[in-house]
């Protein structure tokens, strides 16, 4: 090595140790790790030799299987050769020959110890050539071992560890998905004359007689290939009673599995056919070799996702939800697990929760100083992992699931959370940390008996000693207002984050939110962080669900995390909201946010007056209900003289014109519930009816003022505003229901509001819409509570609502000369 090589490498130890973040120290060449250097005895560059080479840096952390390899050269000029054969003069050739020690091949012709040592570990090399403190002068290739080839994967900077590992992890999910996706398709189509509820306790079964583990001699596993297809089916009912009551389970719940399969010896294709070996071939080359990968991906929950959806089923029809990886992971990192700690899911489904608190339980163990840490581990997997699970189906997919984590089944029954055994065990467990996404859409009446999602809620918070978290409807955190409060006299609560609108697609779309509580301490009006979790970096694509494939989520979680942790530096009153929360509050953002007015544009104003023109032009020519095709409304609008032109000429800036200011939505309105009008009471006439719809501003029929006279209330010349926060107004008479509320100005504004300057007021208002939705409806005393913004002029010593403004700007707006009644 020349002298300038030589402080390559030191500037580069140095770079790696004092600008990046690595747990462990790196090491220059030489290695004392017996593994790593029977795995590069042979790895010399030179052709002629046979004895041990080594690259210029090594990074080794057992703890985390991560292996980095750098090879460097002082020169971009040495970065690489065209010919890629040249490991001795070349970054590039050189980290390439030296990962190709780590391939199968090679790891193959080790020592058996070595081999099991290496065989999950990440590998990763870097081929850097030039000088690391000029950004213009240097040059980095890396590369990783992926289905036993070498693989750019395009990265030309140095990441922390943390990176690396994110990196790694993101590669095996994407493996893991797409194996499964493989793997369903084709056991689907074995499968396709199987009835698709079957389909599931079929899978389960098979993946259960596969299990093998040291102190368990597995026949089935041996033989099923020799084996007639009579035999195997005959086989397989044995073979999970052998291998779950080794397994301690209940002999009851196996039964009920045994039950479940019964039909596996009448079915004429399962016993006239292959197709059974055709399954367990596949679980065994394809699907159990994944469960080796350190994830906590829900590889059984993945698969049940496949079959659901190649059935045609919707999961959130029927109350199955199933929750995305990265979220799970999330819950173990929104609270401080211990090592001590016992978790806790009251519908555990196939598991998730339980196998992301599991990981994270590991993980503390392993990165703590605590002795005797397998021992340690194997209790984790033995008594501090509970879970109920009130399917059969659902129950016997969490058990296949756990079992291939190594045991974390002990603790799974199949039970309801209601039930009167599962307070009996829960009181004999005492599980601190509660996960759980319970069933959706639940009523808890005769004609819907699942409960509801606040009972849920309730029900773990009250049986678990630590925290709880919850990822359910936005609904739940604002109906139910008893059980609300009553939950706020026993348990805080820290935050609710309201969670991207796709979370669950392409399964289901359910508008969801993740509340954080810490148990048995009374909330007493401490302050609640409500956080909008928007993007989450996912992006859906075919036959993969949501991917992180632009690595964007261990950013997004990164931002999460900085937010929740100083909430008064972020707080914001429209992304994070950081306030205290009393009795009849709701627990979600859209209550409590403010609607960010400077992100109005020109384009909103102009929008409202082009709706406002074509609802004018329709409704003079009575063909609001009519289908007209667009030429034919061009045709109209020309006829019209409907043109862009603006009242008056040049431009008026929204901003910077006038000053704003904040104001209560009643200090400039008065706002009046419309009156309910049943359909059998509706009789035709000419009185337009404003009920609850985009459309037509709102008209749905026209009514006969002359049968009601004398008790309902005719409007005019006014604003409304529906359930739904749709705006529009009104300069005719009408009637609105008990879904519509009529804003009317107040004061000394009451005779300000003219076909022009409602423009400005309509555009105001629909920004208020963002917060409601997804069951969140507008309502009197919600609306008493808004707050929106407008300009302002001071006027004998008075603040006052900048009405010649308003009326300018309008004016100057293309269109807007459409507006002017002849």
């Amino acid at each position: 090595m020349g002298k300038n090589e030589a402080k390559t490498d030191i500037d580069l130890f140095n770079y790696l140790t004092n600008q990046c973040s690595f747990s462990k120290p790196w090491t220059p060449k030489k290695i004392d790790n017996k593994h790593i250097q029977k795995a590069l005895s042979k790895a010399t560059k030179s052709e002629s030799e046979n004895h041990r080479g080594e690259p210029d840096l090594i990074y080794i952390n057992e703890d985390k299987k991560l292996l980095i390899l750098i090879e460097n050269k002082d020169k971009i000029k040495d970065h690489k050769s065209k010919s890629g054969n040249k490991p001795k003069e070349f970054a590039v050739d050189g980290i390439k020959h030296y990962l190709k020690f780590f391939q199968t091949d090679k790891i193959s012709q080790l020592p058996e110890t070595t081999q099991k040592y290496l065989a999950d570990f990440r590998v990763l090399g870097v081929g850097f050539s030039g000088d690391i403190s000029d950004p213009l002068n240097h040059l980095i290739n890396t590369f990783i071992i992926q289905d036993d080839k070498l693989k750019d994967i395009g990265i030309s900077e140095f990441l922390n560890e943390e990176d690396y590992i994110a990196l790694f992890e993101n590669l095996d999910l994407e493996l893991i998905s797409n194996n499964i996706s493989k793997s369903s398709s084709e056991i689907n189509r074995i499968l396709r004359n199987i009835d698709s509820q079957k389909r599931p306790v079929l899978l389960s079964a098979l993946m259960i007689c596969l299990y093998e583990k040291i102190d368990f001699h597995n026949d089935f596993k041996d033989n099923y290939l020799q084996w007639s297809v009579k035999n195997i089916i005959r086989n397989i009912p044995t073979t999970i009673e052998d291998i779950l009551s080794n397994e301690n389970i209940d002999i009851n719940k196996i039964n009920i599995l045994q039950n479940e399969l019964a039909f596996i010896k009448t079915d004429t294709d399962l016993n006239n056919t292959e197709i059974l070996k055709e399954i367990l071939t596949e679980l065994e080359d394809n699907v159990i070799p994944l469960f080796n990968k350190q994830s906590s991906y829900d590889i059984i929950g993945k698969f049940y996702e496949e079959f659901l959806r190649y059935a045609g089923i919707a999961n959130v029809k029927k109350g199955i939800v199933l929750t995305p990886n990265h979220i799970t992971d999330l819950f173990t990192e929104l609270i401080d697990i211990k090592t001590n700690d016992i978790i806790f899911d009251g519908c555990c489904g196939t598991g998730a929760f339980l196998i992301s608190g599991m990981n994270s339980l590991i993980g503390t163990i392993k990165n703590s100083a605590i002795a005797d840490k397998k021992q340690r581990i194997k209790n984790i997997k033995q008594n501090q992992l509970v879970g109920f699970e009130k399917s059969n189906t659902m129950y016997s997919l969490a058990i296949s699931n756990m079992l291939f984590r190594g045991d974390g089944k002990s603790k799974i029954f199949n039970i309801d959370f209601f039930s009167k055994e599962a307070t009996e065990i829960l009181e004999e467990l005492k599980p601190s940390i509660g996960f759980i996404n319970p069933p959706y859409g639940g009523k808890d009446n005769k004609t819907n008996p699942t409960k509801k999602e606040i009972q849920f809620l309730e029900k773990m918070l009250d049986n678990v000693t630590r925290y709880g978290v919850i990822i359910t409807p936005l609904s739940t955190f604002f109906k139910d207002e008893t059980e609300r409060n009553r939950i706020l006299t026993k348990h805080t609560l820290k935050y609710v984050i309201n969670m991207p609108n796709e979370l669950f697609q392409p399964n289901a779309s359910t508008h969801t939110a993740i509340a954080v509580f810490e148990t048995n301490l009374p909330h007493d009006n401490k302050e609640v962080v409500f956080y909008e979790l928007s993007d989450d970096g996912f992006v859906l694509s075919k036959n993969k669900g949501r991917t992180d494939v632009y690595n964007k989520w261990k950013g997004v979680k990164k931002d999460l995390f900085q937010k929740l942790e100083n909430p008064k530096k972020n707080h914001d009153g429209v992304n994070l909201v950081y306030k205290p929360i009393g009795d009849n509050q709701e627990w979600i953002l859209q209550a409590h946010k403010k609607n960010d007015f400077s992100l109005l544009t020109e384009n909103d104003f102009i929008g409202t007056i082009k709706n406002n023109v074509i609802f004018n032009i329709k409704n003079e020519l009575n063909l609001l209900f009519s289908n007209i095709d667009e030429l034919s409304l061009m045709e109209i609008f020309n006829k019209n003289n409907i043109n862009s032109d603006s009242i008056s000429k040049g431009t008026m800036e929204l901003f910077t014109k006038s000053k704003w200011q904040e104001f209560k939505l009643t200090d400039i309105f008065d706002i009046q519930k419309g009156e309910r009008l049943v359909e059998v009471d509706r009789v035709e006439g000419e009185i337009p009816l404003i009920t609850a719809s985009a459309v037509n501003n709102g008209i749905t029929s026209f009514i006969d003022y002359d049968t009601f006279q004398s008790k309902k209330k005719i409007f005019e010349n006014q604003i409304t505003i529906d359930m739904f926060g749709t705006v529009f107004y009104h300069n005719y008479p009408y009637f609105s229901d008990d879904n519509i509320h009529t804003l009317s100005l107040k004061g000394k504004n009451k005779k300000e509001l003219t076909d022009v300057n409602q423009i400005f007021l309509v555009t105001i208002l629909k920004q208020l819409s963002s917060k409601y939705g997804y069951g969140r409806q507008v309502r009197i005393q919600r609306l008493e509570n808004e707050i929106i913004e407008l300009p302002i002029i001071k006027k004998d010593k008075e603040i006052c609502v900048n009405w010649d403004f308003i009326n300018e700007y309008v004016e100057t707006l293309p269109y807007s000369k459409n507006l002017l009644t002849n």
